[in-house]
């Protein structure tokens, strides 16, 4: 008996060493795998939101510290931030908002679509010094699809980027994009004068 006792514990053995090649093997090409997908950008649709590279109708708002806010206009290129108190992913994207929009030199601002005592509860302190602005007819008005959502808007209000959001490289990403966008809007006429 003994001896059929020694060579099941062998083959046993053997059988967990072969698992474990398996287990190393396994995760590596999940590693490979991981790579070669890398990071998605934001999820930016054209039939969501407000149509790109067009103006906005400037909204005035005013947000739950009392101040008074102008969404879109001829003032300056924001960066506005669409959230919900009781999205998870939310509550992880909203602290990197000020240092994004600081990049993109952009004024950023929190919208929610509930009411001030909701907004105030869930992100009164998370959100830093950006403004924070309970406004479900901001939302409407805007088309917002679902948060969190970004819209970055420039200097005239027009619309440079947009999509739904779910880390700080996807927000930067849009930003990105924006800057982009604005590039070769500004790039055409040089080359139209260049070339009549």
């Amino acid at each position: 008996m003994s001896g059929w006792w020694m060579i099941s514990y062998v083959v046993l053995w053997g059988v967990v060493a072969v698992l474990a090649v398996v287990v190393v093997a396994l995760a590596r090409q999940i590693g490979t795998l991981h790579l070669r997908l890398g990071p998605r950008g934001a999820l930016e649709i054209d039939d969501e939101g407000p149509p790109l590279g067009e103006a906005i109708e400037p909204i005035a708002v005013t947000g739950v510290d009392g101040d008074d806010l102008v969404l879109g206009g001829e003032d300056r290129a924001q960066l506005l931030l669409f959230v919900s108190p009781g999205c998870d992913v939310c509550r992880q994207v909203l602290p990197s908002i000020e240092a994004v929009a600081r990049g993109g030199e952009l004024a950023p601002v929190v919208i929610t679509d509930t009411g001030e005592e909701q907004t105030s509860a869930a992100y009164g302190r998370k959100r830093g010094s950006a403004p924070l602005v309970a406004s479900l007819e901001a939302c409407e008005a805007l088309e917002i699809p679902g948060t969190p959502y970004v819209l970055i808007l420039d200097d005239y209000g027009v619309v440079q980027a947009k999509g739904t959001v779910n880390n700080l490289e996807q927000m930067e990403g849009l930003v990105d994009t924006a800057r982009r966008r604005l590039e070769g809007r500004s790039d055409r006429p040089e080359r139209e004068e260049v070339m009549s």
